[in-house]
């Protein structure tokens, strides 16, 4: 009678880690690559906390998402993946005025994610773009462009230096900010303007992309192009595949170059923007 009870109990332990192997093993996730821009898209509807616990988030089911890896060695060992979620690349209305950071982990299931192309509206600039260990250069590039031509010279001894700031959002949104802190993503701030995109045009050989709002945009940087329907307001962004470099020194040794700053020319409605791509290192 006792060795059937004990019979029993291991067959029962048994059959738990088999059901539980079996359920990992039926799970299945999305790939995740190793660049700075990562998209996916939302099966379901996704609740996170903000930069404090007591801050919540709900992400829409279909919103494109940026994502970074975050599996540990023994996800990787086991073929598991999980993921934070760039809350600072969302649209205002989901993130909120929060500065930059990251969602809590995620399981990137295939049930909860999708992987999804770089969406158009984001290819005015490289995304996919990395570079080899030990290069001394690399890859800053996030889609925001300020008025200008280059990293102002000095920018970290500089106080409280704006500039109009242009960002296209992973799920699709036009923001724009009249004055916005230089290169500083780490303080709140409010777009003047946050517009849904509706449609994209694509010129490829002239580095043109064609960005319409039904969302009124400010007349610095779009064209009214029509009183009816989706497409009412055109923002054009233009790369010019130009870049500017600018040479920063160390704080205690004036005249020893720290780092190169490396900024790509755009033309944003004709105006002069730029974006912070790369920093280089001297050897």
């Amino acid at each position: 009678m006792i060795l059937k009870q004990g019979l029993l109990g291991l067959s029962i332990i048994l059959g738990i880690g088999l059901s539980a192997t079996t359920v990992e093993a039926a799970t299945k996730y999305v790939k995740v690559g190793n660049t700075e821009h990562n998209y996916l898209k939302t099966k379901q509807t996704i609740k996170t906390t903000g930069p404090t616990k007591e801050t919540q988030v709900t992400i829409p089911k279909g919103t494109i998402v940026e994502v970074k890896d975050n599996s540990h060695a023994a996800d990787q060992k086991h073929g598991r993946v999980y993921v934070k979620l760039e809350m600072g690349r969302l649209s205002y209305h989901l993130r909120g005025d929060q500065p930059q950071y990251l969602s809590r982990r995620l399981a990137a299931t295939t049930a909860r994610f999708q992987k999804v192309r770089v969406p158009q509206y984001v290819q005015y600039y490289s995304t996919q773009k990395t570079y080899p260990a030990g290069a001394r250069r690399y890859r800053v590039a996030d889609g925001n462009l300020y008025a200008g031509i280059k990293v102002p010279a000095n920018l970290y001894m500089t106080k409280n230096l704006t500039a109009p700031r242009l960002y296209v959002t992973a799920d699709g949104y036009l923001e724009y900010y009249k004055a916005a802190p230089m290169m500083d993503l780490n303080v709140a701030q409010t777009p003047t303007v946050s517009a849904k995109i509706t449609k994209v045009k694509v010129v490829r050989s002239s580095g043109l992309r064609m960005l319409y709002t039904k969302t009124a945009i400010p007349a610095a940087i779009s064209d009214r192009v029509s009183q009816t329907g989706d497409q009412q307001y055109l923002t054009t962004i233009k790369r010019r595949y130009r870049y500017s470099a600018t040479v920063c020194y160390q704080r205690d040794r004036p005249t020893s170059v720290s780092n190169i700053q490396v900024a790509a020319q755009y033309l944003v409605k004709g105006h002069d923007f730029f974006m912070h791509t790369d920093d280089v290192m001297p050897d």
